[in-house]
Parts: C-alpha cells; structure tokens; sequence
C-alpha cells in the first residue's frame, strides 16, 4: 500500500495561489495508497488535543473535533488535492481516547480492510 511516514509535499512556484500551508520543505505525517479507493493515494496528517484543556472547557467536545479537523483542512486539503493530486484526511485524537469523525471513518475503513484479508 506503499505507507510512508513524513512525505515531503511538492514545492509550490510562485505563480500557484494555493491558500493554506506554502511552506517549501512543508511535509504531512503519513501517505498511503488503496485505502479510500484502489490505487488511490491519501495523505494524512495527524493532531492531538488534550479535551480538558483550560481552552475548551467551556465549548462542546463535537465542536473542538470540528475545529481541529478544519484547521488540518484549511492547512493542507487544497495543496494535497491541487499539487499532489490526491486525497487529504485529517486524522485528530484526544487524549483521552476519543477521535474526529474523519478519524473514525479512517479506523472503519481500516478494520473492513483487513477484515477482507482474513
């Protein structure tokens, strides 16, 4: 499925408007290919927060899983999609256990795979 970890993105020339993430040397955390569809490349990239942090105690768990996941998308989405042409999945954790629904999706997605291989 040919996984690699901190692939290095394509630099981006001047001329392109690509907005989030221009960075020359800018990496994600993990790509892979055949998870979403055959021979598809997905590229991932990877936040954990701690829930309990002073910073969201007041705001609603569904809506901080929301929040990072839209900042990894605003990121690097449309350089994935534009530049590397493939596709972009933030994968964000708490520390306490829980996941982002792009997340949980990601680990269904996953566990059917390999459950097809046994």
């Amino acid at each position: 499925h040919d996984v690699k970890t901190e692939p290095e993105l394509i630099p981006i020339d001047s001329s392109q408007s690509i907005p989030g993430n221009v960075e020359g040397r800018a990496r994600l955390d993990i790509s892979a290919r055949g998870l979403w569809g055959p021979f598809q490349k997905t590229m991932f990239d990877v936040r954990i927060f701690h829930p309990n942090a002073d910073s969201y105690k007041d705001r609603d768990i569904k809506s901080v899983y929301s929040q990072h996941e839209n900042i990894k998308k605003r990121e690097y989405e449309q350089r994935v999609i534009q530049v590397e042409k493939c596709s972009f999945t933030p994968l964000v954790y708490s520390t306490s256990g829980g996941m982002a629904p792009q997340a949980q999706a990601f680990h269904r997605k996953i566990a059917e795979l390999v459950a097809e291989k046994t």
